[in-house]
């Protein structure tokens, strides 16, 4: 198992903090939502902050039952952005047609391939034979979001939550994965997933990720403050004292 001591990226830990991200000034930021309840997408769409969805298979089964391909076409006319769909066959040759499958759907649906020895070449042949972007998911270490980008893969998606889970720490793996895109001068973006605290979605982003999926819950977390709503009311309340005094008409 993959840890900090054992890992060949772990050197990097020590001098990539939150303060030092990576990732350049210059290069936006994207907030994804994580779902497959076509309702929450346009909810999240009509906020104008969300630019792409993440889907994953246990998101669907959650979601009212009917045709998967309806329910991807739905999400993908309330929102402008990628949509990623995972696929669930696990020989090559049964990724590599489910994944034909899907992208035909959609110019905009991303391919989403879970990380392993095996998926490697998959990511390699859909990326740079067959043209179809790809979303490594999955992963827990910066090692495997190397292997992806060597591979070819659009998107690389770290687990937030479940590397914290493991008791490693994951300000360091977005930055190790971060630095190294930099280095390699790799065309791939970093989603940081697996959210668990709205404290999540600002630590990836400050510690070099360029795209934040979340689930709605959590997006709603991060626009609300209760000190926020206490100011609100007390500006309200002294404009209504003073309209009742006529001060105001």
């Amino acid at each position: 198992m993959w840890s900090p001591a054992t890992s060949p990226s772990s050197t990097l830990s020590a001098t990539v903090s939150v303060k030092e991200s990576p990732r350049k000034e210059s290069e936006p930021v994207e907030l994804f939502i994580d779902s497959a309840d076509v309702d929450e997408v346009r909810r999240a769409a009509a906020l104008g902050v969300v630019s792409g969805v993440t889907t994953n298979p246990k998101l669907a089964a959650a979601a009212e039952p009917g045709s998967f391909r309806e329910r991807v076409g739905d999400i993908l006319a309330c929102c402008r952005g990628p949509v990623s769909v995972e696929v669930l066959s696990e020989s090559a040759d049964e990724m590599l047609a489910e994944a034909a499958e899907y992208a035909s759907w959609d110019a905009r649906v991303v391919v989403k391939i879970p990380m392993s020895l095996e998926s490697l070449e998959v990511i390699h042949k859909l990326e740079r034979e067959r043209d179809i972007r790809v979303n490594v998911t999955c992963m827990m270490a910066s090692d495997q979001a190397a292997l992806a980008m060597m591979a070819g893969a659009s998107y690389a998606s770290l687990f937030v939550g479940r590397i914290a889970d493991m008791g490693y720490d994951a300000d360091a793996v977005i930055g190790e994965t971060a630095e190294f895109i930099e280095r390699g001068q790799f065309q791939c973006r970093i989603i940081a997933g697996s959210m668990r605290q709205t404290a999540d979605i600002r630590r990836s982003f400050l510690a070099g990720a360029h795209i934040v999926t979340t689930s709605f819950e959590l997006l709603a977390q991060m626009a609300h403050h209760p000190r926020t709503m206490e100011t609100i009311a007390e500006f309200k309340s002294a404009w209504d004292e003073a309209r009742k005094r006529g001060e105001l008409s």
